[in-house]
Order: structure tokens, then sequence, then C-alpha cells
């Protein structure tokens, strides 16, 4: 089974993905991980073209409720959290071209497997036949909150204006893309997670699959 569930950053996508992926035994992907460590490659590498980076690709494992991405045999998914990767994803994302190639290194990485994968387009255009298709949202105000508490966990400055502003600006850019806009998919179940604990989310997802298998 494919279970896709996609949101906005902050919404607590990667929370629930992981924890529900742990509860059902089956491998996690993080799209927006992968994303910023080609942004994280791209900017390290100074490349022109980012299409360059699906020459030597990075190696990615995908494990019950973990994702972890390995460049030239090192494991960079703890280098990948910082503000300035994630506006370069961003704004690569918003390129047609890479969009459609990271895509499909997507689907080759997961082939005909099971998969809890969480990101901004998974339902819409990575694994549009997946049986659960679940859009997390929250406001942006509690996004900040999170994504501010996330940031310093990691031993990363966090101001929480400054946070604030880069998510309602993200959320604009990819909103009006006019390739890939950024969007629940149609037959998505929409949860608000402004007021939900992660655990609660992961149970109503839960109910969810139980229904579908």
């Amino acid at each position: 089974m494919k279970i896709a569930i996609d949101g906005p950053a902050g919404s607590g996508k990667s929370t629930v993905a992981r924890k529900l992926s742990q509860r059902l035994g089956l491998p996690y992907l993080n799209t927006g991980l992968v994303y910023r460590a080609f942004a994280y490659i791209y900017r390290e590498e100074g490349l022109e073209n980012p299409i360059l980076l699906f020459e030597n690709p990075p190696l990615v494992k995908i494990l019950p409720a973990e994702t972890r991405v390995f460049y030239k045999g090192k494991d960079i998914s703890q280098l990948l959290g910082s503000e300035d990767v994630g506006k370069t994803a961003s704004e690569i994302a918003s390129l047609p071209a890479f969009r459609e190639r990271i895509n499909e290194f997507f689907r080759s990485l997961v082939g005909e497997g099971q998969v809890v994968a969480e990101g901004r387009d998974v339902g819409t255009h990575i694994f549009p036949d997946a049986p659960v298709k679940i859009f997390l949202t929250a406001s942006a105000e509690e996004r900040a909150r999170r994504r501010c508490e996330q940031l310093m966990a990691q031993g990363i400055p966090a101001n929480y204006q400054e946070v604030l502003r880069a998510i309602v600006e993200r959320d604009e850019r990819d909103k009006n893309r006019p390739l890939y806009p950024f969007r629940p998919a149609e037959d998505a179940i929409v949860i608000d997670t402004t007021s939900l604990s992660p655990e609660e989310v992961v149970e109503k997802i839960l109910s969810l699959v139980k229904e579908r298998v």
C-alpha cells in the first residue's frame, strides 16, 4: 500500500508520516528531505543547472520511520535543515523540468513497493494512484511556532517573525506555480492539525487505512 501525506511546512506531516510508518512497518519517504538534499548539493557544487544533479544523484535509503540521504559516501541527512537550503529547494522545485525528473526519481526509488510518503505533491503528482491520500493543514502562525521549535531542537537559531514570513512567502510561491501548483489531491482527506496532537492525527489516518485495506 502507498500512503500519500501532503501539506505545507509545519503542518505536522513529517512527524505524522514517521509515526504512521513505524506503526505500519512501512518504509518512510520524506520527499522534502530529498529536495533539500538536491538543493544542498546544488549549492555545494555550484552547478549552473539543477538538472545536472541527476547525473550523479544522492543515494536515498527509505526505512520504517526514517529517510537517509548519502552523497559521495557521506550521510548528509543532518545538514539539510537550514532556511537557506529550504529556500533553494523551493526555487529549484519551481522549475518544471526539475520537478518532472525528481518525481521520476521518487517513483523509481519506491517502484512497486509499499511506502508512507510525505511532501507537497505526493498525492497529486508522485503517487496519484495511492489508495490513501491525506492533506494536512494548520494555521500559518501555528506552523511557524512548530518550525521554530524544530529548528531550535536541531541547534539552529530561529526567529519567529522571519520563519512566519518565509512560510507565508513559500505558500504563495508554491500555490501560484504555473505548473505543479501546491494543492490537495481531489480525493485527499483534509485534516486541520492546528489543535490536534500528532498521535490524534495518526489515529485518524489509521482508521482510514483500515477502511481501504
